[in-house]
């Protein structure tokens, strides 16, 4: 089914259903990449929506016939088409004006809510909480951390 190991297809079921609010065999297109995300996979909004994804909620629904292929076509794709640990790094060094592995949380919700991909102020408090990233006294966060919590993943290079 949608050229995916068993295994795959059974999580993907499982997240399906997760997000099956009203136990109808539908999920809200809206909804798409955040599925995916749960899957592991780290596909952009614009990828989502060239997938059926919508911008708001209640415009269209899919079922999981319809989401499995999407999933596999994801799931196929090298993982640098996501975007690696090093490139959010390189990224986020831009805003560490003292190179001290530090950047401003707010200047990071800045960022996410106005450029490029946007995300709405909602979706980077759901990040930022799912992360568990707070600032500190001086309104500072360690992006390295942030970055590892959210690809949830060991590293290269990395130091325990």
């Amino acid at each position: 089914m949608a050229d995916l190991p068993s295994d795959k297809v059974d999580e993907a079921k499982q997240v399906f259903e997760v997000f099956d609010k009203k136990y109808e065999g539908k999920v809200d297109s809206f909804y798409i990449g955040d599925m995916l995300r749960s899957l592991g996979l780290y596909p952009t909004q614009a990828d989502c929506e060239k997938r059926g994804q919508t911008k708001k909620t209640g415009e269209k629904s899919i079922k999981v016939e319809e989401f499995l292929p999407i999933y596999s076509e994801f799931y196929k794709m090298p993982p640098k088409n996501f975007g690696t640990y090093e490139d959010f790094m390189e990224g986020l060094k831009l805003f560490d004006k003292e190179s001290n592995g530090l950047m401003s949380l707010a200047e990071l919700t800045q960022v996410l809510v106005a450029m490029a991909e946007k995300l709405d102020p909602q979706a980077v408090e759901e990040i930022l909480r799912s992360t568990n990233t707070k600032d500190d006294a001086e309104g500072m966060f360690n992006y390295d951390v942030f970055i590892r919590a959210l690809l949830q993943g060991p590293f290269p290079n990395e130091s325990t």
